[in-house]
């Protein structure tokens, strides 16, 4: 029987977060939920929420025309 689509997406996220992992970097995970969980060398996990308002599109630093 043949991996489910869940199955073979969690399959493809472990084997990235291994490759991020080995190379020194931070990887980051896209959820359906808009939230993002960044994944450490070291192993720890973040949980990044963005919530638009008001600031929302505006660059730090940048002037209103």
């Amino acid at each position: 029987m043949s991996p489910t689509y869940d199955e073979k997406l969690e399959q493809f996220r472990h084997r990235e977060v291994e490759r991020a992992r080995k190379a020194g970097f931070s990887a980051y995970i896209l959820n359906e939920d808009g939230t993002v969980i960044r994944v450490s060398p070291d192993g720890r996990l973040d949980l990044i929420v963005v919530q638009l308002g008001s600031q929302q599109g505006k660059a730090r630093g940048a002037q209103p025309r």
